[in-house]
């Protein structure tokens, strides 16, 4: 097992993609796309998935789907995650190991005791305004959740942590200065700052720093979404130190939530069934009804593959599509 392995963690769109660049830029590191699936279907309490159950869900996960990283049978749940972070090593011939893991990051404690965290933040109207840019939520009131749900995890996560396995990231200081903040994360993690860091931005979809993506919400959101965010996040806001806007916080009663839940829903229905067409987006509702794991199969594959499609090139992962190790395949 590896002793140490690093996770950025933080939620979706507080600039965890573009510190992974930069570290698989690193000649020491390498740096994976989100690696939920490897907690996914670990519970709370550590207490690991049947393998059976578990080699299904990679059958038909849209990230592992697209990795090239290869299940070896033999092997137990502890062993197998481990595996695919050895395999990213073994593919890039670099020394350390790090990925990105948006939700259920808590469980990684449970695998590797003495994992490494770097926490990224983000204004979460920022992060708002990004999520619904790039159509993944249907109104910032929603999207803004994953937001809260990613920082209480890490307020109950630190407590567990020495204070040699963590180090927090602010998304705005690694824009503003990212030489300062680069340093930083490479004293945490034992390696020497180089400039080579910066390179991704030669072959990604990704740009170098750009201090205008900090604090976009002013000019982007209206009044009423940034009172709508400012009032889930409530005082969250304050205790992870971003300045209030002043504004009188929106807090939904039960049937402004319900309408926003709906609005929520609509929207992205309306944009599922742009991308996928009416009648897989149909089909995939009717295979989550119908007892039939084939045909469920089948959907989610096709599904997946117009996704990938999608998908940046910062995301696109090396080597082969799924597979299964031959000779240890029964």
């Amino acid at each position: 097992m590896i002793e140490s392995p690093i996770f950025l963690v933080g939620a979706e769109r507080s600039g965890s993609t573009l510190l992974r660049l930069m570290l698989d830029s690193h000649p020491e590191i390498t740096g994976c796309e989100g690696f939920e699936f490897i907690v996914d279907e670990v519970g709370d309490d550590g207490t690991p998935p049947e393998m059976s159950d578990y080699w299904d869900f990679l059958s038909t996960h849209h990230i592992f789907g697209s990795s090239g990283l290869v299940i070896d049978r033999s092997l137990d749940y502890p062993e197998l995650v481990d595996s695919f972070l050895q395999q990213r090593l073994e593919l890039s011939g670099k020394k350390q190991a790090s990925a990105m893991v948006h939700w259920n990051f808590a469980r990684l404690l449970h695998l590797w005791p003495n994992a490494r965290f770097i926490h990224l933040l983000r204004d979460p109207r920022d992060v708002a305004q990004s999520v619904n840019q790039m159509h993944w939520y249907g109104n910032v009131w929603t999207g803004v959740g994953k937001w809260t749900d990613a920082e209480r995890e890490w307020g109950l996560l630190v407590p567990q942590l020495r204070t040699d396995q963590f180090i927090e990231v602010g998304f705005a200081d690694l824009i503003a200065d990212h030489e300062t903040q680069l340093n930083r994360v490479c004293e945490f993690l034992g390696v020497r700052y180089t400039e080579h860091m910066l390179d991704y931005a030669k072959d990604t979809d990704y740009a170098v720093p750009d201090p205008s993506k900090v604090s976009q919400w002013g000019r982007t959101l209206s009044e009423r979404d940034i009172r709508l965010v400012e009032g889930r996040v409530g005082p969250l806001l304050s205790e992870r130190g971003f300045e209030p806007s002043g504004l009188e916080p929106i807090e939904p009663r039960r049937v402004e939530r319900l309408l926003l839940g709906v609005d929520n829903r609509l929207r992205m229905w309306q944009r599922r069934i742009q991308r996928f067409g009416l009648r897989l987006f149909l089909e995939r509702g009717v295979a989550r009804l119908v007892p039939n794991e084939s045909y469920r199969s089948s959907v989610a594959l096709r599904y997946n593959e117009i996704e990938r499609s999608h998908r940046k090139r910062s995301w696109r992962s090396p080597g082969r599509e799924f597979s299964v190790t031959p000779d240890r395949a029964e």
